[in-house]
């Protein structure tokens, strides 16, 4: 009898405390000064090229970002080559367009130096534009959505559905994978899929591999349905830039009872005079891309996946 009071008393005590944790505390933030934040990543693909620029903000701020205005961007490749971006509607967007329709700023195995004058700072970021592999196929097939496909305006069935491609031999190709819906790029934290060769984590064991799931699954967050249009980016990453993609899923994970303190996201954007006080954040990448599309047709569903 007093081994069950004890427990009743605890169970009570720790109902107490949760429920108290639910009153609203308002945070007194400290006002920061803005800092640049860079957007920026080279394809190989055909057509303009953009370097988004803004200015950070306080937390806790909705407003928009600031587009930052009248800076001096341009890209420089391994052999001398400078490419001029221009804000062409003076909102911090600025944009390579090409002279003619075969001309292509990225290419696979060539340097890419940004630099950026803005605000009387110099900034500079430096990367490899790396190999990526052909996407073999998309493959989708009828299922009932599961508990993390649920919710509100998701379809309660449809059609699950994943990619295949294969690893090229060497260790150390990393990628991020871009799904989108109808033209929309899937956005959500749980749709920054990124890979070290075949598989999530940093081993060797994953290279030449075909993609392993869940790298490969691209309806983890909502089923497709009949007419959908699947479109499967696969677009090749450095490896520090697999470093930053992981560090902020990571972060934006980072909620709940038990998280754990912050960490800053780590930035290739310096200010080329290391003393200072102005520095940035954000990131510059290079990226080849490999891409197809299906639209979902119920004749053309398989009955399983290929393991």
């Amino acid at each position: 009898m007093k081994n069950t009071i004890k427990i009743y008393g605890f169970l009570f005590m720790s109902l107490w405390m949760m429920t108290s944790c639910e009153d609203v505390i308002q945070l007194d933030v400290p006002k920061t000064d803005p800092y640049l934040v860079v957007d920026a990543t080279i394809t190989n693909l055909a057509g303009e090229q953009v370097v988004k620029l803004t200015k950070s903000q306080d937390l806790l701020t909705d407003a928009a970002p600031e587009g930052v205005k009248n800076a001096t961007v341009t890209v420089t490749d391994n052999t001398g080559k400078v490419y001029e971006f221009k804000d062409l509607k003076n909102d911090g967007k600025y944009v390579w367009k090409p002279t003619n329709q075969s001309e292509v700023m990225g290419a696979v195995g060539k340097t890419y130096t940004l630099e950026i004058k803005a605000e009387g700072e110099t900034y500079r970021a430096v990367s490899e534009l790396k190999r990526v592999p052909k996407i073999d196929s998309i493959v989708y097939r009828a299922d009932e959505a599961n508990l993390r496909q649920q919710g509100d305006g998701k379809p309660s069935s449809g059609y699950e559905a994943q990619f295949y491609a294969i690893d090229p031999r060497g260790v150390g190709d990393c990628y991020r994978v871009k799904v989108y819906q109808n033209g929309k790029l899937r956005s959500s934290v749980d749709n920054i899929i990124i890979a070290y060769d075949a598989i999530g984590n940093k081993s060797p064991i994953g290279d030449g591999l075909m993609f392993i799931l869940p790298i490969r699954r691209i309806a983890a967050t909502e089923l497709f349905v009949e007419k959908d249009k699947i479109k499967v980016e696969l677009t090749s990453i450095t490896e520090a830039h697999f470093d930053f993609w992981l560090q902020l899923r990571q972060e934006l994970n980072n909620a709940g009872l038990f998280a754990r303190p912050a960490s800053r996201i780590p930035s290739n954007i310096n200010n080329i005079n290391a003393n200072s006080s102005k520095q940035a954040s954000g990131w510059f990448g290079t990226s080849a891309v490999s891409s197809l599309e299906v639209v979902v047709d119920k004749a053309k569903a398989v009955k399983e996946f290929n393991n």
